[in-house]
């Protein structure tokens, strides 16, 4: 193994390490990232890893590349995601139920939660941005103003043919170059801090994932105090048995009142605002995987399972049951 320096690619300032021995390399990027298996798969001759590596507080950002055709197995991440795009070549995905071949055009993201396996062809090499789990889900909660509990589950397949991509990844871009700058300014660490969430924001907000439900709710822009104060108290107190009185006395007002203020800022009513917030727990749950329809209903509020799922087809154009299966993930 050399530490060398190399020729002229992204983060070239900050390289962690280069090697032609397999062992080497398995250790050195899963020190990185996580124990995983690495194998050669194409011409030995060719493989030569270079990663390049520069350290965040959320995030961090990676080059890689491994010269060969290359077989990698970090069965689930764990606790972070890692999102991928591709400068040269191409790179076969499996997050997940989903497989597909990434290149310039299509870049991934690796769901912690779910079991990857990938395929990097030969003269493939990828900017990587790797995010903590645990900082992203709390940074998620607070942009929606939810507690949240659950895994965030990402399509893995990342569109830049879409303008909203694209510019995320311009901005991604331009923290690469950023990185370049080997002295810090002073005060930079803040100003990186405030990069790093504007990357992460404009992520949750554009690639699908099941939280976008969240995300693209209509808010009034002045709501009267006591609307806010309804609204708090729903997303509180979502999965308990409460009505119309129980969310005016949480509010301050008459329920009449209230009710006239949820047809001026929303279009609906407080109830059809209530069971638009189970719907979207329970949509998120189903996207999650991790419990039955039936379990997910009944943790929601609905006890009445025809009625769930016709209400549930009406608001997301699909059954439950679809969901639970595909793990729908649409914006």
């Amino acid at each position: 193994m050399e530490e060398a320096s190399v020729r002229r690619v992204p983060l070239s300032d900050h390289v962690l390490f280069q090697s032609n021995d397999l062992d080497c390399a398995r250790e050195r990027v899963a020190q990185k990232f996580c124990n995983h298996r690495l194998d050669i798969i194409g011409d030995r001759k060719a493989f030569r890893v270079t990663h390049n590596h520069a350290p965040g507080e959320m995030i961090s950002l990676n080059y890689i590349s491994y010269g060969a055709d290359v077989m990698i197995d970090p069965g689930e991440l764990g606790d972070f995601y890692l999102i991928q795009m591709p400068v040269s070549g191409a790179a076969t995905i499996r997050n997940g139920t989903r497989e597909f071949l990434t290149n310039r055009s299509i870049a991934s993201v690796l769901n912690a939660d779910l079991a990857t396996k990938m395929k990097w062809w030969q003269g493939c090499a990828q900017l990587l941005v790797q995010v903590r789990k645990a900082p992203l889900h709390a940074f998620a909660m607070r942009l929606l103003d939810r507690d949240i509990s659950g895994p965030l589950i990402f399509d893995p397949l990342i569109d830049f043919s879409r303008p909203e991509m694209l510019a995320w990844r311009r901005l991604a871009n331009s923290l690469f170059r950023a990185a370049e700058i080997s002295t810090p300014m002073p005060g930079s660490g803040l100003h990186n801090v405030l990069h790093e969430q504007h990357l992460l924001e404009l992520f949750l907000r554009c690639q699908p994932n099941n939280m976008s439900l969240f995300f693209n709710e209509q808010r009034p822009g002045a709501a009267p105090r006591h609307l806010k104060r309804a609204e708090e108290f729903i997303r509180a107190n979502v999965a308990a048995p409460i009505g119309l009185h129980e969310i005016a006395e949480a509010a301050g007002v008459a329920p009449r009142t209230l009710q006239l203020a949820y047809r001026n800022a929303f279009g609906i009513s407080p109830i059809r605002a209530l069971t638009r917030e189970r719907m979207r727990r329970a949509r998120f749950d189903l996207v999650a995987g991790e419990a039955s329809v039936t379990d997910v209903a009944l943790k929601w509020g609905f006890t009445h399972f025809g009625r769930f799922a016709a209400e549930y087809r009406h608001e997301f154009g699909e059954l439950p049951r679809e969901t639970k299966r595909s793990g729908t993930l649409r914006q």
